[in-house]
């Protein structure tokens, strides 16, 4: 090895070089992949899981407070507000939560495992489409800036807060016409735009497919990891 070392050495030298400015490169790559949803004109972020106003009671993202979705979510987000703005002008969308880390789904998880709510929280190890950036938990703000009755909060594990429920729960009084009608706007505006609602939660939006997504996009493990 000796003998050979200094004919090999300025490629070795070279490759270690290369080896240093992959990492970095990639991280920025990947970051590139993502737009913060708060530079988005009309919409406004409340990030539930960087607070303790949760259904865990306790914040979960530590000193992260941003909301980021991958770019070809994001811009089905900006043209949500487009749509929003011709409806109802000075109207904002307001953003619960939109990527979220495996790892934070891992504890969500551990939360709801064996109970009548663990319906509202996907596996971990399946992942959910949160968990790549494609999905996003969204409601709405009036031109004042209050935000808007839709019949449940953010998080109601109950049958209340299901999509597919609306028309029996207006029937039996339990929602009122101005809820229904809050709700089908939003629907309205994030469909048209090119996202799907979950059926479950009235606030979940999906950009893609979720078969498609786990496809072709790799899972955000850890916040660290969307920067590595």
């Amino acid at each position: 090895m000796n003998k050979f070392w200094p004919r090999f050495r300025p490629l070795m030298l070279f490759l270690g070089t290369v080896a240093l400015l992959v990492k970095p490169s990639f991280a920025k790559e990947k970051q590139k992949d993502f737009e913060d949803v708060a530079q988005i004109p009309w919409v406004q972020v409340d990030l539930r899981y960087s607070t303790a106003n949760n259904f865990m009671g306790e914040n979960l993202y530590g000193t992260f407070h941003t909301a980021y979705l991958h770019r070809i979510a994001s811009a089905k987000l900006r043209k949500a507000t487009v749509l929003l703005q011709k409806r109802k002008p000075g109207w904002t969308l307001l953003v619960f939560d939109a990527l979220r880390p495996r790892d934070v789904q891992q504890q969500l998880w551990n939360k709801v495992k064996g109970t009548e709510s663990q319906i509202y929280v996907a596996d971990p190890k399946k992942g959910s489409v949160h968990n790549y950036g494609f999905a996003v938990d969204v409601s709405l703000r009036d031109e004042k800036g209050t935000e808007i009755d839709m019949g449940t909060p953010f998080d109601s594990f109950e049958p209340l807060a299901q999509p597919k429920k609306e028309d029996m729960f207006l029937h039996q009084g339990k929602l009122t016409s101005a809820q229904i009608f809050h709700r089908h706007l939003l629907r309205d505006v994030m469909e048209t735009a090119g996202f799907r609602q979950l059926p479950l939660e009235w606030w979940h939006f999906d950009a893609l497919p979720k078969e498609e997504v786990k496809a072709r996009y790799s899972i955000v493990e850890t916040w660290h990891s969307l920067t590595q």
